[in-house]
């Protein structure tokens, strides 16, 4: 195993059974039913053991022939998530802090759904349907007039879909999103919260072949 993926629960989990029970990995994947194909168990197991995360099937597999450790396999595997999730949150901040200084502020308008009905046609079209650039002359304001001046953009671009998010169904909201923070306001342009941790905007791209 990787000492980068060892702290794992996961990867803890696993080695710990294969202690248990004096296997190697090969005789682990045998006993898991892969005894004609070894080499397509280890590739499955050994993506657990190398990087926390892999083919869902072979831990299916596990839970099954030691059902005893069922409850913890489900356990190790949802504290792993946990701490994946943390890692890719504190990469992203870091990589935010990185770009502060060339980063610039934008409105986010909020749909129903965070995925774009239509992805293609959206991508095509630019991928900036709910996107509100905003002018110099209000990133110019301190913070406290531009949190005064940013709902009338919002407004604005209410009245021009009708109350839609092009391509995310009905309007919900939006967010003034700064590089390491950002402000949520609800459909009506009112200041609802300020959020400490960076907005992560989906991106979208179109490659012809």
């Amino acid at each position: 195993m990787s000492q980068g993926a060892s702290h794992y629960p996961i990867v803890q989990f696993i080695s710990r059974l294969m202690q248990e029970y004096g296997f190697s990995r090969v005789e682990l994947v045998r006993a898991l039913g892969y005894r004609h194909n070894a080499e397509k168990g280890l590739r499955r197991l050994n993506l657990w053991l190398e990087n926390g995360e892999g083919y869902g099937r072979i831990l299916e597999e596990i839970s099954t022939v030691f059902p005893a450790h069922a409850d913890g396999l489900e356990k190790a595997v949802a504290a792993t998530r946990a701490i994946k999730e943390a890692e890719s949150e504190a990469t992203w901040f870091e990589r935010c802090k990185a770009e502060q200084e060339s980063f610039t502020p934008y409105i986010h308008a909020d749909g129903e759904t965070t995925v774009p009905n239509g992805i293609c046609i959206f991508g095509i079209t630019g991928g900036k349907w709910n996107l509100i650039e905003l002018p110099k002359t209000i990133l110019d304001l301190p913070l406290e007039e531009q949190l005064a001046k940013l709902p009338e953009l919002m407004m604005a671009y209410r009245r021009r879909y009708n109350g839609a998010c092009p391509f995310f169904g009905k309007l919900t909201g939006f967010k003034f999103v700064r590089c390491l923070d950002y402000f949520q306001f609800d459909e009506q342009g009112r200041l609802v919260e300020h959020v400490e941790k960076p907005f992560r905007r989906g991106q979208c791209s179109i490659q012809f072949l």
